[in-house]
């Protein structure tokens, strides 16, 4: 057996849990209503059979470890002028770099405790829903929003899993339900995020993606002009809906927003070499410099035409 308690302890990782890794029965349906409504999430595996079996992945899998790290939203004073805004989530060193060192150590502790047994890190690349995944854990729930909320940190973390060939109770953690927290029962009465959602993409019927700001800034294709205007001041990511949150405190104060501010001059005259310096490592680069520019031109746009 496993103390991963421990390793999460030595390794500094903010939560972890342990759970079984059957079939997704209830997110596989999930998933069919989605390709019928034309909402199935971008930039995730196309695939359903392989998305909810994970023993299509790795041969006898028995189990997940899932760990949770929180960040904490940049804040700045909002001004009038050039500027556009960056998303904490995307702002600062990229957090796939953050999990995945994470995962690296606790990968290299447990071949070192359990050579025989196999393993596979994941972190925003598995072809899982990695939410449900979290919540099959017991770490939290996935709210109105589409966003996974844990009771320690709302929305404000990022997701990490460890595919593994060993049972669940090899690894020692108690099974864990705060899903069924009663704090999570607000979002059920709450429709803040549906309210201020700048592309109406939280809807009864579910979360269109195809609708989020965060997405379009990712949109390598055209936006038509509707698109253009939903993105308001967004260069890369959208916060709206964590910031309107009530279970995401303490909330950003009036004048204020979370993110980066970004000149607009500056990122439309950038050189290749200026992008790396400051966007190489972040989340927001993976688009590339081209993807930026584009977006910072719409924002521009669209301060323009006010």
């Amino acid at each position: 057996m496993v103390d991963l308690y421990r390793l999460a302890e030595e390794l500094n990782i903010d939560d972890i849990a342990v759970c079984h890794a059957e079939k997704f029965n209830s997110v596989e349906q999930l998933l069919k209503k989605d390709v019928e409504l034309g909402i199935l999430p971008p930039f995730v595996e196309t695939d359903i059979h392989r998305r909810v079996c994970p023993e299509e992945t790795l041969a006898r899998a028995k189990s997940f470890i899932v760990i949770l790290e929180h960040y904490e939203p940049s804040v700045y004073k909002v001004r009038e002028g050039l500027y556009g805004n960056i998303s904490p989530a995307a702002s600062g060193e990229d957090y796939h770099r953050i999990v995945r060192r994470k995962l690296s150590g606790l990968m290299s502790a447990l071949e070192a405790a359990d050579p025989d047994g196999r393993r596979l890190a994941y972190v925003d690349n598995s072809p899982f829903s990695e939410k449900h995944v979290a919540i099959r854990a017991g770490l939290g729930r996935l709210m109105r929003n589409g966003l996974f909320y844990s009771r320690k940190f709302g929305s404000r973390c990022y997701i990490g899993l460890i595919l593994s060939d060993r049972p669940a109770d090899f690894y020692g953690l108690p099974f864990r339900r705060d899903d069924e927290d009663p704090w999570f029962e607000r979002c059920r009465t709450c429709s803040a995020c549906q309210k201020f959602c700048p592309g109406k993409a939280i809807t009864e019927a579910g979360m269109n993606s195809y609708r989020c700001v965060s997405y379009l800034t990712q949109k390598k294709e055209p936006l038509s002009p509707e698109e253009e205007r939903i993105m308001g001041r967004q260069i890369y990511g959208c916060d709206v809906c964590q910031n309107v949150c009530p279970l995401n405190r303490p909330t950003v104060p009036a004048g204020y927003t979370t993110g980066t501010e970004v000149s607009l001059e500056e990122l439309l005259t950038m050189s290749n070499k200026q992008f790396k310096m400051h966007y190489q490592a972040t989340a927001a680069g993976w688009r590339g410099k081209k993807q930026l520019q584009k977006n910072a031109e719409i924002v521009l746009k669209n301060i323009m035409e006010r």
